[in-house]
């Protein structure tokens, strides 16, 4: 039963951090939110509280509200005052878990947000509910249109020809539509949000630049593993003399063609590495410009959130959209080239088997840890993240883990594993590539030196723009199809695969989280190696 609305003012005091505190669990509790994430939050808001009271004193006016917004659950604390971040200062956000690591933690619902507007202290949180796991759904969406997809294939071919064209087809191509209409703003904001969310320039800093070079690196890693994986497997048009060279001009055009002529064009014509550079831009501006720009912070901020939740909305309906392209693809002949599939899934399966050798080896190698170890103790991250799709999921095991089993620093603990819900995306990028060159293969697109530059570079930076929501990847292989000229079909097959492939995705994401962290912590002096030997 969902929490009923609460509005209560109230004067700080010991007594009323108490009776704050009691509130917010019971909120909490109400609306079915996972124990351990409520417990979690509960603390931290405790923590604020006592705080709010040694920097503003007793008998300042705070208030506490909780509610829905867009079919959301909010608790927003206020305090009235100077201003009091009671996560720390800009110059402690990344050793102490201060702003930064609160924004990155509040971006998946694991910890409040603040912002001093108007001469109050806020405190908002945005929890995210216990749902019922959707691969029970999916899975009873799939069966069901295998089940009428056979079930029509009895019926004359006129009789299908007409389903397919008069119903099944339409809302299908209506979903879309929608789909890419969202996707491109959405890719847009969160990819700024992303940026944003870093904290501020001092977070950049060594430790900064390490982590975050460490999985933008390992995402074009994987990239480059994927590639010559596919190579023995598809049919690639890699042409010598002039015009190979031919291709390398194409290259160097594109890389050109990175920059846009203004800021409208790359909207209009669906230009999707021109708003990839326009985030960027605006992502950086952002962050080195940060507390200068509170009004434009708050627009985006606000802009991401109502574009996610539409997102959001837009996955609802992925049952039914799995439903319409199973039963799409039992009335049209492409079921019966269903078997290629399979070429995919080899494919998919070697790279990501061998990525993951490649990433626990090289933990092992350099650190000097035996192999048997090693995959013991991350092993609860990878089979958490296999199991539910979800790097959310993983936090708390990935954060024990990298702490007490690996002997990870806790200041790298508190700013890597956060961070690595925004950028270690290698999962997702070796998926959207395995696909994208497969679908190319299956609808005759001319692979060239050009085109695999344009999926490798397009496929790490959109795994960047990954929605934390089931399904978010379909948004992305609308706008990597249109990009890499695929036709707009291919995306029925899609909807289907990403259903399997989202679990393979996460897993692979999550367990570079420790191996890149323990790389880290040892060439940055800040790892426990007698702990991690430790069997």
């Amino acid at each position: 039963m969902p929490p009923s609305a609460k509005s209560k003012n109230f004067r700080l005091s010991k007594d009323v951090v108490e009776e704050i505190s009691t509130l917010t669990a019971e909120t909490l509790k109400e609306d079915n939110i996972e124990s351990q994430a409520a417990d979690r939050l509960h603390a931290v808001v405790e923590k604020v509280l006592h705080k709010w009271l040694d920097g503003l004193g007793e008998g300042a006016e705070c208030s506490f509200r909780s509610g829905r917004k867009l079919g959301k659950q909010y608790i927003t604390l206020t305090s009235a005052g100077t201003r009091v971040n009671p996560f720390g200062n800009d110059s402690d956000c990344v050793l102490n878990g201060g702003s930064s690591v609160q924004t990155l933690l509040a971006n998946i619902g694991l910890a409040p947000s603040y912002h001093y507007v108007n001469g109050e202290n806020q405190i908002t949180i945005m929890p995210k509910r216990r749902k019922i796991n959707p691969l029970i759904y999916l899975g009873i969406a799939l069966i069901s249109g295998i089940l009428v997809g056979l079930f029509c294939r009895t019926l004359s071919d006129d009789m299908r020809h007409g389903l397919s064209e008069v119903l099944i087809g339409p809302l299908f191509d209506t979903f879309i539509g929608l789909l890419i209409a969202t996707a491109l703003p959405m890719m847009f904001l969160s990819l700024i949000w992303g940026i944003y969310s870093i904290g501020d320039t001092a977070t950049l800093g060594t430790l900064g630049r390490k982590v975050i070079g460490r999985y933008f690196g390992r995402i074009y890693f994987t990239l480059v593993i994927c590639t010559l994986v596919a190579l023995p497997f598809f049919t690639f048009s890699f042409s010598g003399g002039s015009t190979g060279g031919g291709e390398f001009f194409a290259i160097f055009d594109m890389l050109l063609g990175i920059v846009p002529d203004n800021l409208i064009s790359p909207f209009v014509e669906g230009n999707t590495l021109q708003i990839i550079f326009l985030a960027v831009a605006f992502g950086l501006a952002m962050l080195i410009l940060n507390k200068k720009l509170p009004v434009i912070v708050q627009f985006v901020a606000q802009a991401n959130s109502l574009v996610q939740l539409i997102m959001e909305w837009i996955t609802t309906l992925l049952p039914l959209i799995v439903f319409i392209s199973v039963l799409n693809l039992m009335l049209t002949d492409m079921v019966n080239n269903a078997s290629e599939l399979l070429l995919l899934f080899v494919v998919l399966a070697i790279s990501v088997i061998l990525n993951i050798i490649l990433i626990l080896g090289e933990a092992c190698i350099f650190q000097k840890v035996k192999p048997a170890v090693f995959i013991r103790k991350v092993m609860p991250v990878l089979l958490i993240a296999l199991t539910t799709a979800s790097s959310v999921a993983t936090f708390s095991t990935n954060v024990e883990c990298c702490e007490k089993r690996l002997g990870i620093s806790k200041n790298l603990v508190n700013f890597g594993v956060p961070l690595a819900t925004a950028f270690s995306r290698c999962g997702h990028a070796a998926t959207f590539f395995c696909v994208c060159v497969f679908m190319a293969s299956y609808y005759a697109v001319p692979m060239t030196l050009s085109w695999l530059f344009a999926a490798i570079l397009t496929a790490g930076l959109l795994a960047l723009a990954v929605p934390p929501v089931p399904g978010g990847g379909i948004a992305c292989y609308s706008i990597l199809f249109l990009q890499l000229g695929i036709p707009v079909e291919a995306l029925g097959i899609a909807v289907v695969l990403e259903i399997a492939l989202d679990f393979v995705s996460t897993a692979l994401n999550m367990i570079a989280v420790p191996a890149d962290l323990t790389s880290v912590a040892g060439k940055m002096d800040m790892l426990d190696r007698e702990m991690l030997r430790e069997a």
